[in-house]
């Protein structure tokens, strides 16, 4: 069985942040990654210095030009024609367009809730096992920060619920989540109190939501909370 990221160790965060500039860091670890980089600056930190230290060895290497024999190989080996090297300009180009895309799009989500001091980070994916909805918690604020992605497309007046599974206890709904934007929720004390450790779920539900905690709608997501970074305030 896989076994997930733990990304509360420093070593494996370290790893992990040189895995995602080398673009090696893929599937569930990069998306655990990724919801750790978009909240928590030590992250953050790390896959700049290890930017640098890989483009400082990219700079002490020095460009190898091919000999011909190679590209002749090449040519045979792909039936190459001029719509070949034409084409390979085309996905070039589109590839440098994608990361321009990307890169904006990390800048923009890392400029979010930047006066919270978050803790813990939940991704929700959906079912194209990408990100559906980011939920983030501060302890500091008491708040819980959920953010739509790309949330699936749900069925005609259906709507999607989040709930900490409270041991022993009826389920505590944490809202309904936001099909765009981000919407906010504050904890109670006797929430926070034994927050970290509750699991979470998603579950479908009628506009208005569940009636209460003993009669959701299915079960679409299940989940749990994954720390920031080694802080903790309880």
């Amino acid at each position: 069985m896989y076994d997930k990221i733990d990304l509360t160790q420093a070593e494996i965060r370290d790893q992990a942040a040189a895995e995602y500039v080398l673009g090696t860091l893929d599937g569930d670890d990069k998306l655990a990654f990724e919801a750790l980089l978009s909240v928590s600056h030590d992250a953050q930190a790390l896959v700049e210095e290890w930017r640098e230290r890989l483009s400082v060895l990219q700079m002490e290497v020095a460009d190898v030009v091919p000999p011909r024999r190679v590209w002749a190989g090449i040519k045979k080996q792909t039936k190459s024609s001029s719509g070949f090297f034409e084409s390979l300009m085309f996905w070039r180009g589109l590839a440098v367009s994608m990361v321009f895309v990307m890169a904006m799009g990390l800048v923009m989500t890392l400029g979010r809730n930047e006066t919270e001091n978050m803790d813990y980070v939940y991704v929700a994916q959906n079912q194209a096992a990408n990100p559906g909805w980011i939920v983030n918690a501060s302890m500091d604020s008491g708040k819980v920060f959920m953010k739509a992605v790309q949330p699936d497309e749900l069925p005609e007046g259906k709507v999607c619920e989040l709930w900490l599974m409270v041991k022993d206890g009826e389920p505590v709904s944490l809202g309904i989540l936001p099909k765009y934007g981000t919407k906010e929720f504050v904890l109670s004390a006797s929430m926070m109190k034994h927050f970290a450790a509750t699991p979470l779920v998603i579950t479908l539900e009628d506009p208005s939501g569940a009636p209460d905690g003993w009669n959701m709608g299915p079960v679409v997501e299940k989940g749990g909370w994954t720390p920031v970074s080694n802080r903790r305030v309880f």
